[in-house]
């Protein structure tokens, strides 16, 4: 039996939904703290995947500002300075601090990797004990190398679509929003190969996504990046990392496995899961094979 807390914590910019979910005979293990990606995005994906490992250790998520369950000032303005790396850091800081933790392991997914590694790398204690990168954005030029490969393997018609629509500026055309579907099915979540379990949990659970912190951070789609973590940059820095880490993503994720194979080479103390079948959001399409590499790695003597 599972125990859940449900709290709002005060961040720079507003407040953030976070859920705190132990089992009383682990609640003293350190707890493993969750960065859903995006920008915009939601814990929901990851509580899918993960949540059954409260019965290890406990496990805190929470929807970063503005998207989710999380709340913004009830203003006019566009907030684009909210939209901004170090903001999202210190929100952290603020969660980490909430909860008073001492000893903590930090997973990251997408950009909730980026995330964890600015902490990492930041002023801000405490540090994580291990660190999970999931399917990483670590080097925005690397991603784009590797989008640009994928989106050359989609068919003629698609590809042709992808470079004339944002040559043109035209990314928010239906024909784009059709061409990124096709590749989004491929690379970032599988929906044609999701079972009756992911179906059901998608239609039961709509989360808010925020659009313009995508937009604003990243651009009109994964493939196609506009923002501000345009210059993003950590391949060097990775050398840097003193802590046991795992490095984890899908055999047809959009951050490619070779890729994540440099990353992982850059780092003493560390490992390298690929989950077969999976894409970008393995923790939701092969929840099982995904948990287990995260609880084997977390439980690691």
């Amino acid at each position: 039996m599972y125990s859940r807390q449900e709290v709002m914590i005060n961040v720079p910019g507003g407040q953030v939904w976070s859920e705190l979910i132990y089992n009383e005979s682990t609640k003293h293990n350190p707890a493993l703290v969750c960065l859903h990606g995006g920008p915009g995005s939601t814990h929901n994906g990851l509580k899918f995947g993960l949540a059954k490992l409260a019965k290890f250790f406990p496990i805190i998520f929470y929807d970063q500002l503005g998207g989710g369950n999380s709340s913004l000032p009830e203003d006019d303005s566009d907030h684009a300075d909210l939209w901004q790396v170090e903001r999202f850091v210190s929100e952290l800081a603020c969660v980490i601090e909430y909860y008073q933790l001492e000893e903590f392991n930090l997973f990251g997914t997408s950009w909730g990797s980026s995330l964890a590694l600015e902490y990492l790398f930041s002023d801000y204690l405490p540090k994580p004990q291990r660190l999970i990168l999931g399917s990483p954005l670590i080097s925005t030029g690397m991603w784009l190398e590797d989008a640009n490969v994928l989106k050359q393997q989609m068919p003629a018609e698609i590809y042709k679509c992808m470079l004339e629509c944002e040559y043109n500026d035209t990314t928010d055309s239906a024909e784009y929003k059709f061409a990124m579907e096709q590749f989004y099915d491929r690379h970032v979540l599988r929906k044609s190969e999701l079972g009756e379990a992911q179906l059901n949990y998608l239609a039961e659970n709509p989360s808010y996504f925020n659009i313009e912190a995508y937009h604003s951070m990243w651009g009109p789609s994964e493939f196609y990046v506009t923002g501000n973590l345009i210059d993003l940059e950590r391949f060097d820095d990775l050398q840097q990392i003193a802590i046991p880490t795992l490095f984890i993503g899908g055999e047809f994720d959009e951050a490619c496995p070779s890729t994540l194979a440099l990353f992982q080479q850059q780092v003493l103390n560390s490992e390298l899961v690929i989950i077969a079948g999976a894409s970008h959001c393995g923790y939701f399409e092969e929840p099982q094979p995904y948990a287990a590499a995260v609880k084997n790695f977390l439980l690691a003597d």
